[in-house]
This record gives C-alpha cells, structure tokens and sequence, in this order.
C-alpha cells in the first residue's frame, strides 16, 4: 500500500497540521543567522554561475587565517580558501537542496546577493527564515504521518506538536538554515520509511533510502553515525534490499569524493575531517551536553525524561522493539560523538543544538512507547475482567500520575523552547555579558541559565570599576567594568543600551556625595518615533527622569546623594520607549534601542564646586 493511499490527500488534517506549525514557526521573531551565513550566496552561485567558488562575488578579500581546521577569509568564518579561491566553509549539502526555493525567492526579487555583487544578509535572513519555516512544518506533518501508523489521530496530533514545539525543531532548526535544519528533514523521511516497513504498510525502498542517507551526511557529517546505525539495521533484517542499498550509497559517497577532490585537492572537504574530532575535554563536554544550564539536551527538552520512563515501563509491550534498539545506540553515539568535537558548546546557539539530530529518534520512541503503553492497559483490562486484582484500585490511579507527568514535562518542553524562538534575551545570552566562545565556562552556570535570560538578570561583573574622576569612555575596554545588563558592545564610539532596562555598576572607596555626568543621544524618529523617556535609579530609587524629543547628542548631569550611595552600587536605566529598528521597518536591527551612551564620569561634589567657582 502506497503513503498516498494510506493518507488520502482530500484529508484536511493534515494540511492544517502544517498551516498551524508553519504560522507559529514564521511568527516567531528570534532569527540565528550564523553558520548559514553566505549558504544562500552559494544557493545562487551554483544557480546562476554554476560555481561552488564564490570568488566572482564582491566579497572582502581578508588574510588567510588558519582557525581550528582551514583557512578562513579574514574574521569572515564561515568563507575558506583552498587554493586561491574562495568556498563556503560549512558543508554544501543544504545549498544544493536549497536551490529550487532559492530561484523561485530570486525571481519574487529577493535575493542574498545585491545589485553589486555583494553580500546581502538581509536577503539572507528572509530566504533562510522562510525556507526553514517550511521545512520544520513539513517535518512536524511526518511526525503526524509517522504517528498515525500505529497511533489514534489525537495521539498523533500530541506527538507531532510535541516534536515540533517541544524540541530543538521550533528553538533551533526553525530560526535559521542551520544544517541540521535539511538534516532533520531528511532523516523524518527515513524513519517514516523504516517504520512504514516495519508495519507492513509499504515495502522499503533501498534506492531511495540510500539516496537520502547519503543527502544526511552531505548536509551534516554528524549523521554518519545515523546511517551507520540505519546500515547494520538493513544488514541484520533486509537482507534481500542490502545490495541496491549498498551500491546506491557507494554511488553518492564516490561522487561526493569526487566532487571534493575536484574542488579541495581532498578527498572530504575541510569540515569533513575526523581531525575535528578530539577527547580532550570528553567528560566535561558529554555531562554538558546532557545537564548543563546551556546546552543540556535534558535541561531543554525534559520530555525526554518521560520518554525514558515509556520505555522502561513498558518494555516488554513493545512492538517494534528494533527499532527501539535501533533509535537508542544512534543517541548514543551521537551524543558521543558531539561531545569529541572541539567546539562542543556549538558557540553562538541556543540550548542542545548539537543534539537536533536526535529529535526524529525520540519522536519514533515517543511513537513506539504510547503504542506499548496502550497495549499495556488494554492487556490489563483483559486480565482485569477475567481475574480482577486486589490492586485495581492502586493501578487505576498510575494512567492519572502518567498524564500529569508527561503533560507537565511535555508543557516545559514547550515553554523553553518557546522562549528559544520568541525571546530575544535568549540569543543575546551568547554575548552578554561575556562571549561563550571566550569563556565556556558559563556552560555550567546556573546564575542565569540560557532559556531564563528574559527573567534573571546575569551575574554581577567578576570586577566592579572603583569610581575616579576620569571620563569613563563607554565604547572603550574601561567600560566593562562598569557595564552590568542591557547594552550591546561598543559601536561608533558609543554603546547603545538595547532593552527597556539597563545597568551601571560601580564601587565607592569612600560614601560621599557624587556628580554624575553622561554623553549620550537618544533614538528618535521624527514622526515615527518622537520621543524617548529616561528614568534613572540609584540602588532602587529615582534620581533622575528626562523626555528627549530629538537624537542630537547632549550631556546629562544630576547628583548621586550621599544618602544613596553605598560601597556597591547599581544605577538603572528604565526606557519604556525603547523600540527596534527593525519595528519601524528601518532595517534588520531587532534590538530595543533607547539610547546611546558616549561617556560617563562621576565627580566629588567639591571638585565640581571648585570648577564652578573657576
């Protein structure tokens, strides 16, 4: 029987399933455009200069520069020279797949490459957001598919949800293009196919198999430990299927080599390299990537708790308990094998991106448990009504805890990912107040976990700037000191705050009254965006407010009373104005601009007094 005979395609289920992910999915405003950076521009080369060389684009030519396992262009990480010529560093797969999209987003006139043969990010941004979109609310309707094999349409709804909002699907997958992005694609069909072969319903289809299992590793070398894991499936129980499959898969791997030696001088491109892979640091990498606050699958997806529990209960109830088998070694050597990666906190991410691989694997033991589970009960109501147990009463109320734990565990799933995809403050998690790449070591700490970073504030400085009464530059390195919350790094000699809050700190040697003076402008827009209040705390309480009606730079002073001040102080700068560019439709910023900090600097009242008088 046929997938199209099996699911009529006049249902409409199905299709609102993807209207309603593909809506949540687009309506969501947090955008991870970083290692996809330039994939789109490679889309285009290969569609319009039939080229996987980028060098006919007005790209800043910068310095080679080895960093970790190639040659990057300058500070540009995601472009690589190889020979004199300028590729796409990360792996090529999801800019092949990608192309019908792309011409078809070239042609409604966006593009990722402007007029002049530069980069566009912006265009970037809207093919990647748009064609990732689509894709995860593709995904999530093969969760429903892959559900329904087995599984009542409402069970089915709650998985395929589940997988799309509960995971790293809705947080990750769907913010950008990342490679896991097409990845997770791919594998959703394979195991629809494996499962569908299971049931009976459909004959596997080794060619076709074998092609998307090649496509996996193509976009993402991580997945060869899935079609490792998926070959030694087809050994032990398709035998007849193993020979197309395996000559299909030396096919792609020979061209795939054939392509980088061609292109590389290599028989693998760069990032293809085992040579990434490292155990240094195996240990600290694999409990963070399993607990940490950061990046710890079982922090951000809790559901998995639940799962495991689904499976030990109801083990022996288990249909299709190959699969199972299956489904559990491939986590676990994906998890051992990200863990030996030498960037194993996946930089500037949010949550267990690494592990968004695993998400079509734990929706099939999502599948696979509820099956056993209802079969479970269904056993017991049989023996109940042939032999009723004294202990009926006792197992009656275990379907009510299991409800409850699972929709609570599902519920925060969502939640954290949710915040993942809608908030901000989750990203910017990433540089403030440190860079993750610089220090790791916020990994594990639970002061400001990643997914609360709307909610808790992050820790205090290591060390607070002792006042003087220097001019403090704000864009220069003796600013850190005083900077707590709510600013975004130095730009054109100022640091602009980028929230509605924002946070000074500093110490006093001795508690004596102070002038405060700043340099600042704020953002406004004539019109569209006249004014931009300021309200200024001093350890809780208001000091100073202010209207700004125009972004002429300007210094602002008041006094700090003596009454106030402590050994350690926190200054507060509220801005119910703030607002983004990006809201106005004055360009791609998305950041809550209210106002843009030149210099600060704190006076004893006497010194001021004298200046006065001078």
């Amino acid at each position: 029987m046929s997938l199209l005979e099996k699911f009529p395609t006049g249902s409409l289920l199905p299709l609102l399933v993807f209207a309603a992910a593909l809506s949540i999915f687009l309506l969501s405003p947090v955008h991870q455009v970083t290692d996809s950076g330039y994939s789109m521009m490679l889309s285009e080369s290969l569609l319009h200069q039939r080229s996987f060389a980028l060098d006919h684009y007005a790209i800043p030519r910068g310095e080679p520069k080895w960093f970790r396992y190639y040659y990057r262009n300058g500070d540009i990480y995601q472009l690589e020279w190889v020979n004199g010529r300028l590729y796409y560093n990360f792996p090529p797969g999801a800019s092949v797949l990608s192309i019908p999209f792309v011409a078809i987003m070239n042609a409604a006139g966006i593009s990722a490459v402007r007029a002049d043969g530069a980069y566009d990010p912006v265009g970037e941004e809207t093919i990647e957001k748009i064609l990732a979109a689509l894709l995860m609310a593709a995904l999530v309707c093969l969760f429903f598919y892959q559900a329904r094999l087995v599984l009542p349409d409402w069970l089915s709804l709650l998985v395929a949800f589940g997988g799309g909002l509960g995971t790293q699907v809705w947080s990750t997958a769907s913010r950008n293009l990342w490679s896991e992005t097409w990845g997770i694609f791919l594998l959703g069909l394979v195991l629809l196919m494996l499962l569908g072969a299971a049931t009976e319903r459909w004959r596997l289809r080794p060619i076709l198999l074998a092609t998307l299992l090649s496509w996996m590793y193509i976009v993402r070398p991580t997945f060869a430990v899935h079609i490792i894991g998926i070959t030694i499936y087809i050994l032990l129980y398709y035998r007849a299927a193993l020979l197309r499959f395996a000559i299909t898969g030396a096919v792609w791997l020979a061209a795939f080599m054939t392509f980088s030696w061609h292109y590389y001088g290599h028989l693998l491109p760069s990032y293809f390299r085992a040579g990434r892979l490292q155990f240094d640091f195996f240990g600290t990498a694999l409990a963070a990537n399993l607990f940490s606050p950061a990046r710890g699958l079982l922090i951000y997806v809790p559901i998995v708790f639940f799962l495991g529990y689904l499976l030990i209960r109801y083990w022996r109830h288990i249909v299709y308990s190959r699969l199972a088998f299956l489904s559990l070694a491939v986590i676990a050597a994906h998890m051992i094998v990200i863990s030996c990666l030498v960037h194993w906190w996946a930089g500037h991410s949010f949550g267990a991106r690494l592990s968004t691989g695993l998400v079509p694997w734990f929706v099939l033991l999502a599948i696979l448990g509820l099956q056993a589970r209802s079969r479970s009960r269904e056993e017991w109501h049989r023996l109940q009504s042939v032999k009723p147990s004294e202990s009926v009463h006792r197992l009656k109320s275990v379907p009510l805890i299991e409800l409850v734990a699972g929709s609570a565990l599902l519920l925060l799933s969502v939640v954290i990912n949710g915040l993942g995809a809608t908030s901000q403050a989750t990203w910017r998690w990433n540089t403030r107040p440190v860079n993750i790449d610089d220090h790791p070591e916020r990994n594990w700490d639970w002061r400001q976990p990643q997914f609360l970073a709307a909610f808790v504030n992050p820790p205090l400085p290591a060390k607070i700037g002792q006042v003087t009464s220097n001019q403090i530059d704000a864009a220069g390195p003796s600013s850190a000191q005083f900077i707590w919350y709510g600013w975004s790094p130095p730009e054109n000699a100022s640091r602009w705050s980028e929230d509605t809050k924002a946070t000074l700190v500093f110490e006093l040697e001795t508690i004596e009254a102070l002038q405060f003076a700043m340099r600042l402008h704020a953002f406004v827009i004539p019109l569209e965006h006249p004014q931009q209040r300021l309200t200024i705390k001093l350890n809780g309480t208001v000091i100073q407010t202010q209207v700004f009606e125009n972004s002429l730079a300007q210094e602002v002073s008041f006094p700090l009373p003596s009454e106030l001040l402590r050994s350690r102080n926190v200054m507060e700068f509220e801005l119910p104005d703030a607002i983004s560019p990006q809201s106005l439709h004055r360009g791609e910023d998305s950041r809550r601009l209210g106002v843009a900090v030149y210099w600060i600097q704190f006076k004893q009242k006497a010194s001021v007094h004298l200046q006065q008088s001078l």
